[in-house]
């Protein structure tokens, strides 16, 4: 008997997804909290205005979305260490390494997030990049 362990019975309280809006023009949340997980919209390298992304190709919107990506997770008390997985949609397959070579530099080497990349038709506003990303936030038991 010892050897077992003891099985109680707990009743745990559904809590419902929160919703963080996008300061964005456009109908969508810019995070949803479900449980312990931070689900976080694709973002582009938008200029900020929902007006359309920076100039200058892959590199600069790629530091853009990341400047997105960190200030969405910064209003959660996060930051990139909490990311585990993110999805990347190109615009040109060929661009893959050159987002690489930037993506590369906003996390520890060791400790990257698993990672979906696909060429794409085509993203919102022009953009050659889309990046979504899920971090772990813990909640407080309720």
């Amino acid at each position: 008997m010892d050897d077992q362990k003891k099985i109680t019975n707990t009743v745990v309280e559904k809590q419902p997804p929160v919703f963080t809006p996008s300061e964005l023009p456009y109908p969508f949340s810019s995070a949803v909290q479900v449980g312990d997980i931070l689900f976080l919209s694709g973002e582009i390298g938008d200029a900020g205005n929902g007006t359309g992304v920076v100039p200058g190709g892959i590199v600069p919107e790629t530091h853009q979305l990341f400047k997105r990506i960190k200030a969405t997770l910064a209003s959660h008390g996060l930051g990139l260490e909490d990311v585990f997985k993110c999805t990347v949609m190109l615009a040109d397959m060929s661009e893959w390494h050159n987002f690489n070579d930037v993506y590369a530099n906003y996390f520890e080497a060791g400790r990257y997030p698993t990672r979906s990349a696909m060429g794409v038709g085509g993203l919102a506003l022009g953009a050659r990049v889309e990046m979504e990303c899920w971090a772990y936030n813990p909640q407080p038991n309720n």
